[in-house]
């Protein structure tokens, strides 16, 4: 599943400005949400928005882990809100995982964009992963040649972790 880099959420982002997570998550994982009732997330009550997303979560995997086991403990401390509040938390802790290197308030001294090391798939009806990444070039040299953009090759960079198995299983491997 390809992030839109062309989304006004990410072309328009500004340091100083919110960067709305939630929005640009739902935007890239829509067609799981419309399989659910065939509507965007925000026509829908925020009962079966709740349902909705957490059938998603229940398919969904961060480093070949099922999401919902890996943040188990962030799940805990959600225990005292309704499901909507449980879904939507949830929703926000992955997509600040998914689209930190989009955010330009979380760049560094440096200038260069924040990092992650977890992959984020949902399983497609075939039982295959859906990988969520990024796929956008720029042209380079003289000749137009076109290259990977930096967020692009970062996502790579995850792909081919994964594949050789060295991103985290667990979240407390990570912190």
């Amino acid at each position: 599943m390809r992030i839109n880099i062309e989304n006004p959420i990410i072309s328009y982002s500004e340091k100083g400005k919110p960067f709305p997570y939630d929005k640009l998550l739902y935007a890239t994982i829509e067609p799981y949400i419309l399989e659910f009732k065939n509507v965007r997330l925000e026509k829908l009550t925020e009962e079966d928005q709740a349902r909705c997303l957490a059938r998603i979560f229940k398919k969904m995997q961060v480093n070949t882990v099922p999401v919902l086991e890996f943040f188990a403990k962030d799940l805990d401390k959600f225990r005292d809100q309704s499901q909507y509040g449980r879904t939507t938390g949830l929703a926000e802790l992955i997509a600040k995982d998914i689209f930190c290197c989009f955010d330009k308030n979380r760049y560094d001294d440096k200038g260069e964009f924040a990092v992650c090391d977890r992959l984020y798939s949902i399983t497609d009806k075939d039982g295959k992963p859906d990988y969520i990444y990024a796929e956008d070039y720029i042209r380079s040299g003289v000749l137009s040649r076109k290259k990977l953009t930096p967020e692009s090759e970062y996502f790579k960079e995850l792909m081919d972790f994964n594949a050789r198995g060295k991103l985290p299983k667990a979240k407390e491997d990570w912190e």
